[in-house]
């Protein structure tokens, strides 16, 4: 359903660099891997996404899919992005300095920039936007992960500063996201008209031409974006295609260039077939199964244990994926050197020897998207809990219904994931202190309590790692929820299609990618032989 390596060396960390040690953040210059010699300017790529866009208002959507997330970064832009060792690098803001308490952080802006309607983009846009975002009254769906942040104020025309209610070592991470939506600066104008959500402006490589519902969303070229020579394309097709089949039949006849997938037989067939690429990136936020642990019989941490000895998460992963996910043993896609974080491997045995101690017959109920895939995932699960003595019975619900019925505590177990932040300390707030808004396992613990405060207030790296480490190491202990496999974003893409190199997050990077105009040739005379 909403189905992911030492101390923070993945770009995505940035944001636990230790602000008692920095009089200023290095901003560094663009970027990892250098692209093949002699891109090509033009050209019209075609890109197929599993599902309809939801939107590019912050305050009207509550989280950017994968689709979503390469569409907002053709359009909008960040302060800044990430680089491979996950230093800030300079995007819409030039440099980031923190205060020395760490409680005030310091944004030069890029000079002579201006959104795709000729809004200048200054220190008033940045503030107008986080504005947006704080002012309780708009009620920000992701003002949750923010809550450290007190203002943002305007210095001068190019300088904003943001003051912290306490020194945070998520706060670049925030700003940084490539997958959150208030991490990208709009057109101040275009929220003020309310067209944002539908017909986004940004000062990005591309501008937004239209959008017609269930068919296609077109960007063009911006003429006049701020880097030069960018981007290589004139133009980006989005087609949503919510039919696997039909997504990769539409690759492999040439209707699109690119796809976004996560179905294990077309990655394994594009693998083996060798004439198309498959791009990977793994990911933080693993899938998981979430559990109601005020529910009956799993209000008891026995129960709740012998799921996790009697869940073969390998085995469910060679049935459900064919190992194009990796398994997940915590939350952080393997970004944390923590030695052993105590999960508990496949072991019926000991799963039998505590449901005797719980000494009742364990009967439960599986909540499962009402499609070919849930269906599968959640007979899998039966044959496996069969073998511990636990009967589960399978429950059926469309995405939406299935949302609403964990969010109010209607379930027992149910198929869930946790979200793909950059940094995963301000989500794991959220969802596991015992007041965090987002804590659907009804889970309580006040150890796990003071060890997520911890992590949000501490600015030291060690003190925050560890902190990170016994969270995910409570999360095995206390069994909130079953990991179905780590996050791993996969593109197909036919092999005229240069630049791809770079997908974290599932963000498919359009102002990086040209079109190789010999390969196409090449295919056409092929075709013609034949």
């Amino acid at each position: 359903m909403h189905r992911g390596r030492g101390w923070w060396p993945a770009r995505r960390y940035a944001g636990l660099v230790c602000l008692s040690v920095l009089a200023a953040l290095t901003v560094v210059g663009w970027r990892g891997k250098a692209l093949a010699a002699g891109p090509k300017q033009g050209g019209t790529l075609t890109v197929g996404v599993d599902r309809e866009f939801r939107g590019f208002d912050p305050l009207t959507v509550i989280y950017l899919q994968k689709g979503d997330r390469s569409v907002v970064m053709a359009i909008e832009e960040r302060l800044f992005d990430l680089d491979d060792k996950g230093r800030l690098v300079p995007e819409l803001a030039l440099s980031a300095t923190p205060s020395e308490d760490g409680k005030a952080w310091t944004i030069k802006l890029r000079q002579g920039v201006s959104f795709h309607d000729g809004t200048p983009f200054n220190a008033d846009a940045v503030v107008v936007h986080w504005e947006r975002m704080l002012n309780p009254r708009n009620r920000f769906s992701g003002a949750i992960y923010i809550e450290p942040v007190q203002s943002v104020t305007k210095i001068d025309e190019h300088t904003v500063r943001f003051i912290l209610k306490h020194p945070w070592a998520a706060l670049t991470s925030m700003l940084s996201g490539a997958q959150l939506t208030g991490a990208y600066i709009p057109s101040p104008k275009a929220v003020r008209e309310k067209t944002q959500n539908r017909a986004p402006v940004g000062t990005g490589p591309f501008m937004f031409k239209e959008w017609v519902a269930s068919d296609r969303l077109v960007v063009v070229r911006n003429p006049g974006y701020w880097r030069k020579g960018k981007p290589y394309l004139d133009s980006v097709v989005f087609r949503p295609v919510p039919d696997m089949q039909s997504l990769f039949a539409g690759l492999r006849s040439g209707a699109t260039d690119l796809i976004q997938t996560d179905w294990a037989p077309h990655i394994l067939d594009a693998i083996k077939g060798r004439s198309l690429k498959v791009y990977s990136a793994d990911s933080s936020g693993p899938y998981t199964f979430i559990i109601n642990t005020e529910n009956p019989p799993l209000d008891d941490v026995r129960v709740r244990r012998a799921l996790a000895y009697a869940w073969n998460q390998e085995s469910y992963l060679r049935a459900d994926s064919r190992r194009t996910l990796p398994m997940a043993k915590e939350p952080f896609g393997g970004t944390l050197s923590c030695g052993d974080y105590g999960y508990r491997s496949y072991n019926p045995a000991k799963a039998k020897k505590l449901l005797a101690e719980y000494g009742k017959p364990v009967t439960l109920e599986l909540l499962v998207p009402d499609t070919p895939r849930g269906k599968e995932s959640g007979k899998s699960m039966q044959r496996l809990f069969r073998e511990a003595g636990i009967t589960l019975k399978l429950a059926l619900a469309t995405e939406g219904e299935l949302v609403r019925k964990v969010m109010r505590g209607n379930y027992q177990i149910a198929d869930w994931r946790l979200t793909d932040l950059n940094d995963m300390g301000p989500y794991l707030r959220v969802c596991l202190h015992s007041k965090g808004q987002l804590n659907f396992s009804r889970y309580r613990n006040p150890a796990m309590d003071e060890l997520l405060e911890t992590q949000l207030m501490s600015t030291d790296d060690e003190t925050r790692q560890k902190a990170l480490c016994q969270i995910a190491t409570r999360i095995n202990e206390d069994v909130m929820y079953l990991y179905g496999g780590g996050r791993r974003f996969h593109v197909i893409a036919n092999p005229s299609i240069q630049g791809v190199d770079m997908i974290e997050h599932g963000v498919i990077r359009v102002s990086e990618i040209w079109v190789k105009e010999e390969v196409k040739k090449a295919k056409k005379k092929s075709k013609k032989v034949k």
